[in-house]
């Protein structure tokens, strides 16, 4: 079995970021791994390039600063005793942003939380970890939140 060097972790702040990072923690107990968090800002393009210059910059970098501090907050609560390399705030579209950074940063695995869609969301094409799943060069564990371990 290839080793397990570096496991990428997505997160967004939701309650099934808790599942998949224990997921993630086991393993990297397990195998000695190292841990990325990455949180993705998603790009918004229906704005003028005028008002992206004026509002839209000084709330992602807004945003930006958040999400540090919550990855902070994060990685003390959810990954206790894991050596996490890299905390990183991307732009853009979430699941091509998680795809270019596990292969720029050499990810073995990603563990991926899922969110449940009901009704006419379920049937949405496209989804991050749907996306994520079929394009990654690496495995990818698919944490759902109503399937816990």
């Amino acid at each position: 079995m290839p080793e397990i060097k570096r496991i990428l972790l997505p997160v967004v702040f939701s309650d099934n970021d808790n599942l998949a990072a224990g997921y993630a923690r086991q393993i990297a107990m397990c195998a000695g791994s190292e841990v990325d968090l990455v949180h993705v800002t998603p790009h918004i393009d229906f704005i003028s390039e005028d008002i992206l210059q004026s509002v839209y910059t000084s709330h992602v970098g807004y945003e930006k600063e958040v999400a540090e501090k919550l990855m902070d907050t994060f990685i003390e609560k959810a990954l206790p005793g894991v050596k996490v390399r890299k905390k990183t705030v991307l732009k853009g579209q979430p699941a091509d942003e998680i795809l270019n950074y596990a292969r720029e940063n050499s990810v073995n695995m990603i563990v991926l939380p899922t969110h449940t869609r009901k009704g006419p969301e379920a049937w949405f094409v496209g989804s991050v970890a749907e996306r994520v799943t079929k394009k990654a060069h690496c495995p990818v564990l698919l944490v759902h939140p109503d399937r816990p371990a």
